[in-house]
């Protein structure tokens, strides 16, 4: 068993896992609620984890989350109100805050 991914944004790694079993990997998750109880731990400690249950497998699934970084950062979106490229994760415009469903 090898650990594949970690961070701390729960919804990132569980969409991983999610990427990853919908390939075809046997992956189990780690750390799901730990952060909670990190009490004197390191942050990354406690940060939920996605591990890969075969370790043969290993680089065929960085790769499928290569993947997902890749095709995430090149989603991006128009600011109707001063035609400035924002990233899918912002759901306002950085330069002047304009909603980006508007």
């Amino acid at each position: 068993m090898k650990l594949l991914y970690t961070n701390e944004n729960r919804i990132m790694v569980m969409n991983v896992k999610n990427v990853l079993i919908n390939n075809g990997y046997e992956v189990v998750l780690n750390n799901e609620f730990a952060s909670s109880a990190s009490g004197g731990l390191a942050p990354f400690d406690t940060w939920p984890e996605v591990w890969l249950l075969k370790d043969s497998e290993l680089e065929e699934a960085k790769k499928v989350i290569e993947s997902i970084d890749t095709e995430i950062s090149l989603i991006t979106w128009k600011c109707g109100g001063c035609n400035e490229i924002n990233d899918q994760t912002f759901d306002f415009c950085w330069k002047c805050g304009r909603d980006n469903f508007q």
